[in-house]
């Protein structure tokens, strides 16, 4: 378990408690799908899943790396909802769809079991898209989803980032959504690039901060 609060390198984003899960609510072109990884790009006793529902394998490991990710077996793992990848250097294990929520949290749990048993101190989890499973699955569907998959991250002190693009979705749907996380990123396109704003979490701002959603290179 992990002792201390999650950071995050290079964001205007405050350290998060363990056991919290973010509601990472913007629009595609504002880069809001690179800022998902950013946010799961962690230390090196940190273990990262990604539950990819509309890109392949391959594609979101490349996402990893690209954002700073440690991508390893030992660490990294993808439940891939689309299609299979062969020889890829992360743990990926196949689920028959975005409509397959059993699977997927079945699938999830193990990989999790399997990163706590190996001894990491802390695992991030994405899940990227929610706005996919919506379009396979009804709300209340991916409501009771979203909560169960927000229980296991706090019971494991874990950190979750729900992905979803507000745009494509009524306000209902959004806060039914994210009533089950404990806080909220927004991101919108400002006049000199992507912004984002943090709700309830018990530090930082409320205001909008301009961020670079890729990570800076040494």
């Amino acid at each position: 378990m992990p002792e201390e609060n999650y950071n995050f390198a290079d964001l205007p984003v405050p350290p998060i408690r363990p056991g919290t899960s973010v509601l990472l609510a913007g629009p595609t072109h504002a880069g809001t799908r690179q800022l998902a990884f950013r946010l799961l790009a962690g230390g090196d006793d940190e273990g990262t899943i990604v539950v990819t529902t509309n890109s392949r394998a391959e594609r979101v490991i490349e996402d990893c790396q690209t954002a700073g990710v440690t991508v390893d077996p030992e660490r990294t793992a993808v439940v891939d909802c689309v299609g299979d990848d062969e020889d890829l250097p992360a743990r990926v294990v196949g689920v028959s769809g975005p409509a397959d929520l059993t699977g997927i949290g079945m699938r999830y749990s193990k990989l999790y079991q399997t990163f706590h048993e190996a001894g990491l101190g802390g695992v991030r989890t994405g899940i990227c898209s929610v706005t996919t499973l919506l379009s396979f699955n009804d709300l209340r569907t991916v409501s009771r989803f979203v909560h169960t998959m927000v229980g296991r991250i706090d019971s494991v002190d874990g950190f979750g980032v729900f992905l979803i693009d507000p745009g494509t979705q009524d306000e209902r749907t959004v806060s039914t959504v994210g009533q089950f996380c404990g806080a909220r990123i927004e991101v919108r396109e400002g006049d000199a690039g992507p912004e984002l704003r943090t709700r309830g979490l018990a530090t930082g701002n409320d205001g909008w901060m301009p961020f670079d959603p890729l990570p800076e290179q040494s």
